[in-house]
């Protein structure tokens, strides 16, 4: 897949669409669910600022200008020779004792406490750890489905891109210290709510304002995936998948998806150099037993 052309829920779309008629061949159940119709009505989208444009020249004149070619980025595609990749379980228990924990600390209701934020924020906190991040401040990318977000809404199944995200910056020293999960989800609720009814305001700013902050804040994370995809309910007509894995995350980001386990668990994916992993396992470990 490439976001040019689909996002992860467009893609998981046309998987269970494909699986759905790949299990019903000879049932005479060969119509799809609403809930796995594709929106290809184009009509929808309502683009004044011609923001495509924007941006394809925007991304063409960052290394000079019109300068185009079809060779990979090498700093998106450069990883250590002794990577790993790991997979951590994150069962539903678990979840809600980190959403619990946070609960007990804030003070203001508007911190929005959600599976999400917690699994992200948790995982975030051991990786700075494991990694040994020095820097004084650490940046999280959040991305997240704009369909429902825009006015007028786009339908639940648009085929197409529709991710947008915001970010959120964290200093290290609060982010290790003892409340640093509370400062970390909340971090995050603040980014998601600063996002507010204007999602495309000043938007023809995004390319230049994003390389302004990732340069003057190399250490980030990110995350790709969601376990609202639920990718293990994929089922082609042999069973569910025993194991999934996004093949293309590199250090600095995780893959989020549901637990294998189907109890409402999360399943995080990462990439980094051997001995950070095993330090984050160690780290991951310990967390949840202090729990």
């Amino acid at each position: 897949m490439h976001h040019a052309v689909v996002d992860g829920k467009s893609f998981f779309i046309f998987m269970k669409s494909w699986a759905h008629i790949c299990r019903s061949l000879g049932s005479g159940d060969d119509q799809l669910p609403l809930e796995l119709k594709p929106a290809y009505d184009r009509s929808y989208i309502n683009d004044p600022a011609d923001l495509g444009t924007i941006f394809s020249n925007r991304w063409l004149n960052m290394d000079g200008p019109d300068n185009r070619s079809l060779l990979p980025w090498k700093r998106l595609s450069t990883v250590q020779s002794d990577a790993v990749r790991g997979t951590f379980q994150l069962p539903r228990g678990e979840i809600e004792k980190l959403k619990r924990l946070v609960n007990d600390q804030k003070h203001c209701p508007d911190i929005h406490v959600s599976t999400f934020s917690v699994t992200y924020a948790y995982t975030f906190i051991r990786l700075v750890k494991a990694e040994e991040i020095s820097d004084n401040k650490v940046l999280l990318r959040i991305g997240m489905d704009f369909r429902s977000r825009l006015d007028p809404a786009l339908p639940a199944t648009y085929f197409g891109n529709c991710l947008g995200g915001t970010f959120a910056v964290v200093e290290r020293e609060a982010l290790l210290g003892k409340g640093g999960l509370f400062v970390v989800v909340n971090a995050i609720s603040e980014a998601i709510k600063g996002l507010g009814k204007g999602l495309l305001d000043r938007a023809e700013n995004w390319v230049p304002s994003s390389i302004d902050v990732f340069k003057t804040l190399p250490k980030r994370y990110g995350v790709s995936s969601s376990p609202r995809f639920a990718a293990y309910n994929t089922d082609f007509g042999w069973g569910k998948p025993t194991k999934v894995e996004v093949t293309s995350i590199r250090s600095g980001t995780m893959s989020l998806s549901d637990n294998r386990n189907g109890d409402g668990g999360v399943e995080i994916g990462l990439v980094l150099r051997k001995h950070h992993m095993k330090a984050f396992a160690s780290l991951f470990a310990e967390g949840l037993e202090s729990l």
